[in-house]
């Protein structure tokens, strides 16, 4: 049995004189990984390595202790894969669509129906029974994930799974795939919400540039900052800040703590110039990380 769900190690990409992976490396388990950072940053080319739709140029990875590249087939047969881009065209409703993705992955005719009409309700589509042709983008998005969540895949692939889709269905949806965490799948997904991955990952795994900057729990990363706090600032304020973010008009001002934070409140000659505050997460890790811009 492979010691790792996913190993990757020292992925190499390029695309003519361009690296996209420059060395990349990383592992899951059975958990719910998200692969995080900026355009660019690798995130689809490494899906698309471990989903062999496409072939490093050095390195290895495995899935499910089969090689992503000589052992492809068996890759195939453990994962469902949802693209960030796809597209179904036709007159298929939902269930019709649902089913036929199953019965081509094997299940029988009344097996796929009964998950179809199970695994539509989860998503909140039970009573959608209109071509796909004619729903939502948001819709369609739950559709192809009712379709990857109906499978008994062991590994599954989700680029930006919750793309387009509104608040109270992608709370939804965070619980399936959580409860699907804990049924023993693996997840790893992309997403550019640092709060869903906040939320519900095990792991974030940050990419920048084709390198991995981070891996780990993103409370640990969060950790890493040395900022408890911070508050969104007016730049008519004019009181002096030692950390922050410039936004044009306004700042967002860390502090190392409570109290540092009372102090700057303190100080203000206009309490309309404090516009918000908060607690550090994993946001603001992120934009440290990758982009350092606090100051």
């Amino acid at each position: 049995m492979a010691s790792n769900v996913v190993l990757v190690e020292g992925l190499v990409k390029k695309y003519g004189t361009y690296e996209a992976l420059k060395g990349l490396s990383f592992t899951s388990n059975t958990e719910l990984v998200i692969l995080a950072g900026p355009n660019g940053a690798g995130k689809t080319t490494t899906v698309e390595i471990l989903t062999t739709n496409l072939r490093p140029d050095s390195g290895r990875a495995e899935v499910m202790g089969y090689d992503v590249v000589n052992e492809y087939k068996a890759v195939r047969r453990v994962i469902a894969y949802l693209p960030q881009d796809y597209f179904v065209f036709g007159d298929l409703t939902p269930k019709e669509y649902v089913a036929s993705y199953l019965m081509a992955r094997g299940s029988s005719f009344w097996e796929a129906w009964r998950l179809a009409g199970e695994w539509l309700e989860a998503v909140g589509l039970s009573g959608v029974n209109r071509p796909m042709r004619q729903l939502s983008g948001g819709q369609m998005r739950r559709t192809y994930l009712a379709a990857m969540l109906a499978t008994d895949a062991e590994v599954l692939f989700l680029d930006e799974p919750t793309a387009g889709i509104d608040v109270e269905a992608r709370r939804d949806i965070w619980r399936l795939l959580r409860e699907k965490v804990r049924s023993g799948t693996c997840i790893l997904m992309t997403t550019h919400d640092m709060s869903e991955a906040e939320t519900i990952a095990d792991k974030v795994v940050i990419l920048n540039e084709g390198r991995m900057l981070y891996e780990g729990p993103p409370r640990a990363l969060v950790e890493k900052v040395g900022f408890s706090h911070k508050a969104v600032l007016s730049k008519e304020a004019r009181v002096e800040l030692k950390r922050y973010v410039d936004l044009g008009d306004r700042v967002i001002a860390y502090f190392s703590g409570k109290g540092e934070f009372e102090g700057l409140v303190s100080l203000l000659d206009d309490p309309r110039h404090l516009i918000s505050v908060g607690t550090v997460d994993l946001e603001d890790a992120y934009l440290l990380l990758v982009r350092g811009e606090l100051r």
